[in-house]
């Protein structure tokens, strides 16, 4: 772990990954907005908001931020595993595709950019591709490594996915940049109360189900015009 004991450098570290800055390639995402738009072409900030709060209590809150929780204080086995179970959950291509693409492009930035993680052996695997690599695992893990608590590994993680969908609804031309800031803000309370729930959760409790989602997102891939990744 780097600098484990140095609060500060755990803080910088945290407000470093949730920077949107970050070349991690989350934004290039859709997880299913651009493909219910486009069955929905009514649809203006109101119904992507509602979209984008079921998409983070349905699927994030109960899956990846589970996982990334569970990830704090797991050796290199444990993270394999928990990598494994992660993926046999994500039955969409579109969803092992923005999982994994995210989580390997970490993973090499990580080994980079970070002091101290190009000694991680399950990083090293992830940038060869000898795991899987999604990026719930790849960012609990090297949030843990910074010495970023886990009540903030998981807040970030919520926060980052719902103002993520938000933004693409920006880039899909629904949502002003001043309405995601707005929504974001007036989301709080409920993403720290979610953060709460994933944090305490059980692996044996494991789910996702945001099903006006999940069918546009495997429609998605067959489109052949398209401005998102998935």
């Amino acid at each position: 772990m780097v600098e484990p004991t140095d609060p500060d450098h755990a803080a910088l570290s945290w407000l470093q990954l949730q920077d949107s800055a970050l070349p991690s390639g989350r934004f290039v995402h859709s997880y299913g907005l651009e493909a219910w738009l486009a069955a929905f072409p009514a649809a203006g900030e109101a119904e992507v908001a509602t979209l984008a709060g079921r998409f983070v209590a349905g699927s994030v809150a109960t899956l990846d931020a589970v996982v990334l929780a569970h990830t704090a204080d797991a050796d290199h086995t444990e993270l394999v595993r928990l990598d494994r179970l992660l993926l046999s959950y994500k039955t969409a291509a579109s969803a092992r595709s923005s999982s994994q693409t995210g989580g390997q492009r970490l993973a090499r930035l990580a080994i980079d950019a970070f002091d101290g993680l190009d000694a991680s052996p399950y990083l090293a695997e992830v940038a060869a591709g000898a795991v899987p690599g999604n990026l719930a695992v790849v960012e609990g893990h090297v949030h843990a490594e910074l010495g970023v608590p886990v009540r903030n590994a998981v807040l970030g993680h919520l926060r980052a996915a719902y103002a993520g969908f938000l933004s693409a609804g920006v880039r899909l031309g629904r949502l002003g940049p001043v309405a995601v800031q707005r929504l974001v803000h007036r989301h709080r309370a409920a993403l720290s109360e979610l953060a709460g729930l994933a944090a305490s959760r059980s692996l044996d409790d494991l789910g996702s189900s945001v099903p006006e989602l999940d069918l546009y997102a495997m429609t998605h891939e067959t489109r052949t015009a398209r401005l998102f990744a998935t």
